[in-house]
């Protein structure tokens, strides 16, 4: 099929802000709805039809989903042509959606979501292998991150109050307003060209030592299972603290609202201070206002969920940028992205096992435990990468 096709008459530059922006929102369309988990799970719940447990699990369903469709693209990357490919995943993930909103039941939405993670997956591996092309990814991500937060705010606050009416097909119809954004702005974009090693070498040559992308990988995969195990049922959380729940879901959405500027000082701030000390310092802060959730108190509450959010956008797209520096292609990014998927997948999961008789207490110590040995993991592999090249992009 002629590429022509895709080509705009104008084309963004490569590596200006709203290519970076653009890139953005493709990546995000496939996993906007994790934003949205807290909402989701509530929502489940309230049907007669699901406890708190199958809430859990149907939305772990689709971050499986998510992941095997991420793991699924990684042996594709570099044979597609992404933006073909980027606008047939957009268009299904919307028909996917909008097919979930159709149906209430248990047993149907385990198969639908699961199929929507395959596309949305696969979505974000496309998304991301591209945006490890670019000058420094770490900003890239962190636009990323600021769309995520920002829609997955705005949903909080507006969605929550329909879900005693509507239900939770309001979060599906929600969600195809990001993916239909996503199919407009492909056009616009670069060919974004594998980048060649430093000596010449072909780009499949061209990565990190074993040992390091598996603590980077395994660092990811950690953090995200921490995270979103703490989050998924963050609104359970407080109405088992026995706080109204339109009171918490406003603090979500506060918190993830807040939490959007940190991401611009991120994409601002990139690697001039490396990547070892802000991975760091902002997974050591999240551990420790997670920690803070374990007091059953209205203000702590929501302090620690606006600190929750606030040191999630510092943390993770240094995060996902070491993993995604570990080689030239763009193929590590995509891997990247599946971890990061299972690791969303497995926190919910395991949340949902412990949780039992509302034992949210167990669900945030795992969280913290998780939290703490990313900070661990991902010293080496960040250090690595900063002696080799501080302030840039490595180049392998």
């Amino acid at each position: 099929m002629n590429t022509r096709l895709l080509t705009s008459i104008y084309s963004l530059a490569p590596n200006g802000i709203a290519a970076r922006v653009s890139l953005a929102v493709v990546a995000s369309a496939g996993i906007l709805y994790a934003n949205l988990s807290p909402v989701i799970i509530s929502g489940l719940a309230q049907d007669s039809g699901f406890t708190s447990e199958a809430a859990g699990y149907v939305f772990a369903g689709n971050m499986y989903g998510t992941a095997i469709g991420g793991f699924t693209i990684i042996f594709l990357i570099n044979q597609l042509n992404w933006k073909w490919t980027a606008v047939a995943l957009a268009a299904l993930l919307i028909c996917s959606d909008l097919l979930s909103a159709q149906f209430e039941t248990a047993d149907v939405l385990y198969i639908i979501r699961f199929i929507h993670g395959l596309i949305g997956g696969a979505l974000v591996g496309v998304g991301m292998s591209v945006i490890a092309r670019t000058e420094n990814p770490e900003r890239t991500i962190a636009f990323a991150i600021v769309i995520q937060l920002s829609l997955g705010g705005i949903g909080a606050a507006v969605i929550t109050p329909l879900l005693a009416t509507v239900g939770v097909s309001a979060v599906w119809i929600a969600l195809t307003g990001l993916s239909t954004l996503a199919l407009a702005l492909v056009p616009f974009l670069d060919r974004y060209p594998v980048t060649n090693g430093q000596d010449g070498r072909p780009p499949s040559a061209g990565r990190a030592s074993g040992s390091n992308i598996l603590l980077a990988l395994a660092a990811l995969f950690s953090f995200q299972a921490g995270q979103m195990a703490a989050f998924a049922y963050r609104i359970e959380l407080g109405t088992h603290y026995g706080f109204e729940t339109g009171l918490v879901s406003l603090v979500i959405a506060v918190s993830l609202l807040a939490g959007a500027p940190s991401g611009l000082a991120v994409a601002w701030w990139s690697t001039r201070s490396g990547r070892l000390l802000p991975a760091c310092i902002g997974v050591g802060l999240m551990t420790s206002v997670t920690g803070m959730l374990l007091i059953p108190n209205y203000w702590v509450f929501g302090a620690a969920s606006i600190g929750f959010a606030v040191f999630f956008t510092v943390a993770f797209p240094y995060l996902l940028g070491v993993a995604s520096e570990m080689d030239n292609s763009g193929q590590m990014a995509a891997i990247g992205a599946f971890v990061s998927s299972l690791g969303l997948a497995t926190g919910p999961a395991i949340a949902a096992t412990l949780l039992g008789e509302n034992n949210h207490e167990q669900v945030l110590k795992f969280s913290c435990a998780a939290l703490a040995t990313s900070a661990v993991l991902v010293f080496g592999p960040s250090r690595m990468l900063d002696r080799r090249e501080r302030h840039k992009r490595v180049v392998w």
